[in-house]
């Protein structure tokens, strides 16, 4: 039994994990507190489900963030539609914060 519950939290964590994507001509100097401090600027606004992050490090101080996955319809539930959001993070004084340009990218499927 307690390997079944065991399977049962491991599915339930790993099923909820986002893909992450480090890229960039900076990628490799971004270190693991980089990364976690960027990721943690995110805030899903519900326009979209969470189910990839994409950091683009441009500059050795400057990374371009995308997450995003599908859609959500006017009745709340998710689409088949893609759709992200995104900004640019900026190191200031050895912190990550949020900066610059921002907005939305959606698909809408008209029948």
């Amino acid at each position: 039994m307690r390997r079944v519950a065991i399977f049962v939290v491991t599915l339930a964590v790993v099923g909820c994990a986002t893909q992450l994507q480090v890229v960039g001509p900076y990628a490799a100097q971004l270190s693991p507190s980089d990364i976690q401090q960027i990721t943690a600027l995110i805030t899903p606004s519900g326009i979209a489900s969470h189910v990839y992050t994409r950091l683009e490090a441009i500059r050795p101080a400057e990374v371009r963030v995308k997450y995003g996955g599908y859609g959500r319809s006017l009745e709340g539930g998710y689409t088949s539609d893609p759709a992200a959001e995104y900004f640019t993070a900026f190191k200031r004084h050895g912190r990550w914060v949020a900066g610059g340009e921002s907005g939305v990218e959606a698909t809408i499927t008209v029948y």
